[in-house]
């Protein structure tokens, strides 16, 4: 064997996954695995907490259908045993894609291999974990479907494919925004996106909107290929690659980026801020104020802070921001409706932010 591993033809598997989920969709029975043991360990898997552990059974399962001499304990190709392969790659290049496109069933991770517990050549009960109950579960079932397959019990496609059912039966994470059909007149928008940003939805009602304002405006009033970016409203800065909240591309480059605060702004907000526009050598930066300032002091600092900066740091307040969906006419302002959705999908927000924004929607007919 070649120490790169054995290979995936990624094509392959977009294709067995999606010829699997459609089958499985469609069928009247699900007895698709003869060992039950094994069929119930595989549904325990998929709805416990530990989203990684989900990732690796089913970015395995997808790569023993295809290629039978791979490992269904396999994390990397450098892995000293026959039916070593590289499941990140097969992973993010192919089940991460496909389950963005069938409602983010597993929980929606852009990168699950970077995690410890995948970060290993094999999967082992020697790799550090967090919950020995949950390690040893997967193990134990990957090493039970090792046996059964390649003794010929088992065939890897019905593993694929009960699999596959076991997802299906998982809720989505997204939620489908119908875009408006009738007329968006600006004052009923208004009033009704006031009354969605009256919760602050753990920071992401204001920075959806925000970047959905954005994508209308830019779209609509600019003529220019331009593209929308809206960061998670919990992930950390240093964790964040991004220099705001949300920030808009023009061909690839960073021209504009924007701060939003949903809580009471301080001195110290609009220093962070200063220095995330340095930083990525932005002339202007936004600053949405969601809540105003926690006190006149801190808005009398900051407000000085902003005077003595190098950059031009803008305070934008939410009536103004939404004041620009006067410019955009009625295509615009349904764009910016079904933009927010799709933002509050991208950024995995909370069930009720975009149940309530699925209501705002549908109230437009």
């Amino acid at each position: 064997m070649s120490n790169l591993g054995e290979s995936i033809d990624n094509s392959e598997a977009r294709d067995m996954l999606n010829e699997e989920w459609n089958r499985v969709r469609n069928d009247d029975e699900h007895d698709y695995l003869d060992d039950e043991f094994a069929a119930s360990k595989i549904g325990e898997v998929l709805n416990a907490s530990q989203l990684t552990y989900k990732y690796i059974l089913v970015t395995n399962v997808i790569a023993k259908a295809v290629n039978p001499n791979i490992h269904y304990r396999a994390m990397q190709a450098q892995w000293v045993n026959p039916g070593a392969y590289n499941a990140r790659s097969l992973g993010h290049q192919v089940l991460v894609e496909w389950e963005k496109e069938h409602g983010e069933r597993l929980g929606g991770s852009n990168e699950p291999f970077l995690n410890k517990p995948a970060r290993y050549p094999d999967f082992s009960m020697e790799n550090s974990y967090r919950s020995e109950k949950a390690h040893t579960r997967l193990y134990e079932l990957l090493e039970r479907l090792e046996e059964q397959t390649n003794s010929g019990e088992v065939d890897p496609v019905d593993v694929l494919r009960h699999t596959v059912y076991e997802i299906s039966q998982l809720d989505p994470q997204t939620v489908d925004f119908v875009p408006p059909k009738s007329e968006v007149p600006y004052e009923g928008l208004r009033s009704r996106v006031e009354e969605y940003l009256e919760k602050s939805g753990g920071g992401e009602r204001l920075a959806s909107v925000t970047a959905g304002v954005m994508k209308a405006h830019y779209t609509h009033t600019n003529g220019e290929d331009y593209t929308i970016a809206a960061e998670h409203a919990n992930v950390p800065d240093e964790f964040s690659k991004a220099a705001g909240d949300v920030e808009v591309f023009r061909d690839e480059e960073l021209v504009r980026a924007m701060e939003v605060k949903d809580k009471p702004t301080e001195r110290s907000d609009i220093q962070h801020a200063i220095t995330k526009a340095r930083e990525n050598e932005l002339p202007e930066y936004l600053y949405i104020v969601g809540q105003g300032f926690r006190n006149e002091s801190e808005k009398q600092g900051a407000l000085k802070e902003i005077e003595d900066a190098s950059v031009g740091l803008i305070l934008v307040y939410p009536e103004e921001l939404l004041s620009l969906l006067k410019f955009v006419e009625d295509a615009g302002r349904k764009q910016f409706v079904e933009s927010v959705g799709e933002f509050l999908n991208d950024m995995r927000a909370s069930a009720e932010n975009k149940t309530d924004w699925k209501d705002l929607a549908e109230s437009f007919g």
